[in-house]
């Protein structure tokens, strides 16, 4: 049985079942740098337990998009909803305690800090809650811990992305969204964080995830949207995505494209 609260939804772990169920809703959003849009009219949503990915050719949006959903940029038109509520007009840092994780691209994690203090900093809208916290995510993140003491600028590539992921969880987040995570890595590293991404699914977080790396992301993906000129162009379920691999290139270039999504699966089956 699966749950079709979304298209194309994955069966949810029986523990993220147990957890309660967030949903970012992005609905025609419109936004950009000056008088210039870069994205128009975009939708898409991701929730609970769900790894959702954003690709597209570069020059698409994607990273923008990003920043509309934290607050760097404001939406021309269109909403932005997390559990129904409203945070398309919030400054970054109300976003933050509202729920929302980042990791950005560059600037993921401060050099000269300590992993630990890295995590502290993560923490610091939730003191009262923080050293609970960090110990909940180094369960998850049981690398880090032996490098505690270590500063962030002396980790691995893969290191380095899961330390920034960790510090996002700090803050508890209902969502997280990361900007290309496997960027510069070496592919053993890659490999480290798409596992971390899969845990953090099975934990019952939501993800939004842009990556370039189209095959990786979609072959761990529950869905994948495709973003070209700034624009919606294509959606589908990771492995229906992938199974259609080849179509990609034509559909960055702009062509419309209909996947082969095989038999019609009737809802609940």
């Amino acid at each position: 049985m699966t749950d079709s609260s979304h298209p194309g939804a994955a069966a949810v772990p029986t523990k993220a079942r147990e957890l309660a169920r967030h949903e970012l809703v992005i609905s025609d959003v419109t936004a950009g740098y000056g008088p210039v849009p870069i994205i128009h009219n975009v939708s898409m949503r991701a929730e609970s337990a769900r790894l959702v990915a954003l690709i597209g050719p570069n020059g698409a949006g994607k990273s923008t998009l990003l920043k509309a959903i934290m607050g760097i940029l404001h939406p021309r038109n269109g909403s932005i909803l997390l559990d129904d509520t409203p945070v398309h007009d919030l400054r970054p840092d109300q976003i933050v305690r509202a729920g929302i994780g980042y990791v950005p691209q560059v600037g993921d994690v401060f050099d000269h800090l300590t992993v630990a203090e890295n995590l502290s900093v993560g923490g610091i809208i939730a003191k009262k809650t923080r050293d609970a916290k960090r110990e909940e995510v180094l369960e998850l993140f049981p690398l880090l811990v032996p490098r505690l003491k270590q500063r962030a600028r002396t980790l691995s590539g893969g290191e380095r992305r899961i330390l920034a992921v960790a510090r996002a969880l700090m803050s508890s987040p209902k969502l997280v969204i990361m900007d290309e995570p496997s960027a510069g890595l070496s592919p053993r590293a890659m490999k480290l964080v798409w596992e971390h991404l899969e845990i953090l699914r099975d934990e019952g977080l939501a993800l939004l995830v842009v990556e370039q790396k189209a095959k990786a992301i979609m072959a761990i993906a529950d869905w994948v949207y495709v973003l070209v000129d700034g624009r919606n162009a294509l959606e589908a379920a990771g492995e229906t995505m992938l199974a259609n691999v080849h179509d990609l290139g034509r559909i960055f270039m702009g062509q419309q494209l209909t996947l082969n999504t095989g038999p019609e699966v009737p809802e609940g089956a």
